[in-house]
């Protein structure tokens, strides 16, 4: 069919729009896959120098917290309207880029010690090239010690910022569980699975307890047997008692005792790494276990956590490290 110049002129340019289109779309899919630039924080290798002590950052990490909601209910101007508050204290400590304020900021802060990283150490160098994406190639979240308990600094980010996120799902969907579905729908998207290939369980416990957070604000017993932090008197926000990560840290929150569930190309390569841990593991063999395993599985069992294809660490290093 010949058409009008003009007609054809008009779907030439229509063709150079889509395809220019087409080829951004593509550059934005590659760039997240392949950029060496952090994911939701970038991934953590939670396995590597783990018979390393590291100080204790429990306390640092509570004053920036405190510090905050003082800050914030100080400045106050919004009567008792808790869901305002809620959002004021999600831009102050977490925030809509990658990586969240409060994680940035421990990543860098001199009283918060961390373990040494080496990316040619991780449990992910031997991974597939293109198959690993950011585990592979992007920047790892720094290991910190809170309470006694070693997590990765973007967990700080999913409390605040994925836990606030539940929250809002749960006032709009009227349950934890639909909430939690939701959310962990993500985790499978582009917060974990599809993108990084790890659906972090991990990540799914500090997103319900960021979101417990939120509930803690203004509700009497969400921790149980402690008041609110804040009370709001006459649209004065009085604090009641201080925050602590201890109120919702413990050791789901490692992802080595936590195992996530990984892309199954990842699995042989990291079995082999965890391979170079025997060491370790005989120096320090207490910190590869877990101690409430149940418990815990009782707690977080509404928030979609996926049995990981690893083997719990303390096992395998059991079975494997006597024949090497």
């Amino acid at each position: 069919m010949n058409l009008p110049p003009r007609q054809l002129e008009g779907r030439r340019s229509a063709f150079v729009v889509v395809s220019i289109n087409q080829m951004k779309a593509l550059a934005l899919l590659l760039g997240l896959f392949l950029s060496p630039m952090p994911i939701d924080g970038g991934e953590t290798d939670p396995y590597t120098s783990r018979d390393i002590d590291i100080d204790d950052s429990l306390a640092a990490l509570d004053k920036k917290v405190n510090h905050a909601l003082d800050q914030i209910a100080a400045n106050w101007s919004q009567q008792c309207k808790e869901r305002a508050f809620i959002f004021s204290v999600y831009r102050e400590l977490g925030g809509r880029h990658w990586v969240d304020k409060i994680e940035r900021w421990a990543m860098f802060a001199s009283d918060v010690d961390k373990l040494p990283t080496n990316r040619s150490e991780s449990v992910f160098a031997d991974a597939p090239f293109l198959l690993s994406s950011p585990a592979r190639l992007g920047n790892f979240s720094r290991t910190i010690n809170v309470g006694g308990t070693y997590i990765s600094t973007d967990k700080l980010g999913h409390f605040f910022s994925q836990g606030r996120k539940f929250y809002t799902r749960f006032q709009r969907l009227g349950t934890v569980e639909k909430a939690a579905t939701l959310t962990a729908r993500w985790e499978g998207l582009i917060w974990g699975q599809l993108l990084s290939g790890i659906y972090s369980n991990a990540d799914l416990v500090a997103n319900y307890e960021g979101f417990l957070f939120y509930q803690s604000l203004f509700n009497d017993n969400v921790v149980s047997g402690k008041k609110a932090i804040f009370q709001c008197n006459s649209g004065t926000l009085v604090r009641q008692r201080d925050f602590t990560w201890a109120d919702h840290v413990n050791e789901f929150w490692d992802e080595m005792l936590n195992s996530s569930q990984y892309r199954a190309v990842l699995v042989p390569a990291i079995e082999r790494r965890m391979l170079r841990l025997c060491s370790d593991y005989a120096r320090r063999p207490e910190r590869y276990e877990v101690h409430k395993e149940h418990t815990l599985n009782e707690r977080y069992r509404p928030v979609g956590m996926r049995p990981s294809n690893l083997p719990p660490i303390a096992q395998y290093l059991d079975q494997n490290c006597a024949s090497l």
